[in-house]
């Protein structure tokens, strides 16, 4: 097997050579990428540095052979079965894997098509992470006894109004409170960074801070947003992962191994890099403020902030080969659309691509990033927030994506919802295929607990959207075409891609998407009643049937116990047999 064949091994947990091909015409606009040039001489060169599969003395190439000569035409006729066959067939190519492995260690250590150049004096920091967590009706228990259990009004200093998170909590959801309000602010024990009215926890090794928002939308729907600030450590955390010398890995998981060469070795662990840091935030969430998300076990959404040291992503120049895989390593893909926020100067909003970052497995995972001496210089963008430019960026940030990330967090939860009507109605024949009070109880409870958070949130979401924008301090994010497509357009004479609000089109979407969800919950409610009447006079049926043997094996035991009743010193079936008898002799 060749090494590019290898590649293409799907059970890898990396993405196949016809998704690496695809994302380099995503980012490239179906041209090759400026700078690299393959070379068929240079590549056959390589390639013949190790001896193919079986042609060798090394420890695979006995059983490669055996197994070869196993699958030959003459011995088919004798392995007829054809599990076996494939069996020896999936043996072969689990061999050639190692070949494959050997290959990517002896290849050219300055070959950019398998391998990642990183730019020595570029860096990237992450100083902070979002985290979003929905509370619908359903969850409003959930959210109420994280606050208990948190105990996060204990070190207040004051209390507003005199009123604690409890109070704000049940005020909101009744349509009196405030539209948002500070939840809880949480210091890692030993830190020395002060918060007012903070309490002090053992949190995650990464994190030095987490603050807690909480976010009212109508009166049924209460986001949490969770602001994780990292400590300098783990804000290099993925900087030194994506500067280390990955060598060829092999990378083992469900089916066969993955023969992984540098640059496939660097997207990997670079990209598993930024997600530890991804999951320890979600796990935290999970586990201190679980809500709508964490109960069906689906990530929550999440947004983290990356500053680059050199490249600025928003001048929207095209990125050479070499640094387009350096930003794939950690996460970043495609070049040709830019979703920037006038209220977030200088840094550009970029969703996670879970098919060519496969190890950052990105379901509702968004990326802010720009470049720190860029936001640094914008005139008081960053006036009293301190010294530290990389957490000070940060807090601007969270003071101005607080509602966006909510809005982010409705489709997931919209996503979810599609995805529990659907498996309602592809398992309703076998699930309902006959009546059981316990099945029609499960899908009571079902319907129930999707139908309310469903008419619930979006009654409160339409409230939501008709908000003044600037009046709720949102923000809004334009999609547009990046700079360099744009000249390329206007030299050519190529009609220019019209801009769209991304804030806008997800209202749309949500609006349809709402009524659409609402539609199939009052069709599937429909069902249920009709379910319920012909159960409920199935199961009469049942009853009348059952009462009717019950009257006869009644009655029988009535006669049976008659019979033999005691009259005279004689029971009835005697006194019957003895006037039987009588007649019997008089005739």
């Amino acid at each position: 097997m060749s090494d590019e064949s290898s590649k293409g091994a799907p059970v890898s947990d990396e993405p196949s050579e016809d998704a690496e091909e695809s994302g380099d015409k995503l980012s490239s606009s179906g041209q090759e990428k400026q700078g690299v040039k393959f070379s068929p001489e240079r590549f056959q060169d390589n390639y013949r540095r190790v001896a193919d599969i079986g042609e060798g003395r090394r420890w695979y190439d006995l059983p490669y052979r055996v197994v070869s000569w196993l699958l030959s035409s003459r011995m088919r006729r004798v392995i007829r079965p054809q599990k076996l066959r494939e069996r020896l067939a999936y043996l072969s190519t689990y061999l050639a894997v190692f070949n494959d492995h050997e290959r990517n260690k002896k290849w050219d250590l300055d070959d950019p098509l398998h391998n990642v150049r990183v730019p020595p004096q570029e860096h990237v920091h992450m100083p902070g992470i979002w985290v979003v967590e929905l509370f619908p009706p359903s969850q409003f228990s959930s959210l109420d006894q994280a606050i208990r259990k948190g105990d996060w009004d204990r070190h207040r200093r004051w209390i507003y109004d005199g009123r604690d998170n409890r109070r704000y909590l049940e005020l909101s959801r009744s349509g009196k409170g405030w539209s948002w309000w500070r939840l809880a602010d949480i210091a890692q024990k030993g830190s020395k960074i002060w918060l007012a009215d903070s309490t002090r926890e053992d949190l995650p090794e990464a994190f030095e801070t987490v603050q807690l928002k909480a976010v009212q939308i109508g009166a049924g729907l209460t986001a949490v947003v969770a602001f994780f600030r990292l400590t300098d450590t783990a804000a290099r955390r993925l900087d030194r992962v994506w500067h280390e010398k990955h060598e060829p890995r092999l990378a083992f998981g469900k089916g066969l191994p993955r023969a992984e060469d540098r640059q496939w070795a660097s997207f990997r662990l670079t990209q598993k890099a930024r997600r530890a840091l991804h999951d320890a935030a979600r796990g935290w969430m999970a586990e201190r403020c679980p809500g709508y998300f964490s109960s069906y076990s689906e990530p929550q959404p999440l947004l983290d902030l990356l500053l680059m040291n050199e490249f600025d992503p928003t001048k929207g120049e095209r990125v050479d080969r070499e640094l387009a895989d350096a930003l794939r390593a950690i996460g970043f893909t495609g070049d040709l659309l830019h979703t920037t926020s006038s209220d977030l100067p200088g840094i550009l909003l970029s969703p996670v691509d879970g098919e060519l970052c496969r190890a950052l497995e990105g379901k509702r995972t968004w990326g802010l990033w720009g470049n720190r001496k860029v936001l640094a210089a914008i005139p008081g963008y960053l006036e009293g927030r301190g010294n530290d430019v990389d957490h000070a960026i940060a807090h601007v940030a969270d003071d101005r994506i607080r509602s966006f990330s909510v809005i982010l967090a409705i489709s997931g939860f919209l996503e979810i919802a599609e995805s529990e009507y659907a498996k309602l109605r592809d398992s309703a024949r076998a699930r309902h295929h006959t009546f059981k009070a316990s099945r029609l109880n499960y899908l009571r409870r079902s319907l129930l607990t999707l139908s309310l958070d469903l008419t619930s949130v979006a009654r409160d979401v339409q409230e939501f959207w008709k908000r003044n924008w600037r009046e709720a301090h949102d923000i809004e994010f334009i999609v547009d075409q990046a700079p360099w497509i744009s000249q390329e357009d206007q030299a050519l004479g190529r009609e220019r891609f019209e801009a769209t609000s991304m804030t806008s089109e997800l209202r749309e979407r949500q609006h349809k998407w709402f009524d659409k969800l609402i539609t199939a919950d009052r069709d599937y409610r429909d069902i249920l009643s009709t379910v319920a009447a012909l159960g409920a006079s199935a199961d009469t049926y049942k009853i009348s049937r059952v009462a009717l043997w019950a009257a006869i094996a009644s009655l029988a035991i009535a006669a049976v116990t008659l019979l033999f009743a005691e009259v005279k010193d004689q029971n009835v079936l005697s006194a019957l047999l003895s006037w039987l008898k009588r007649v019997l002799e008089a005739q």
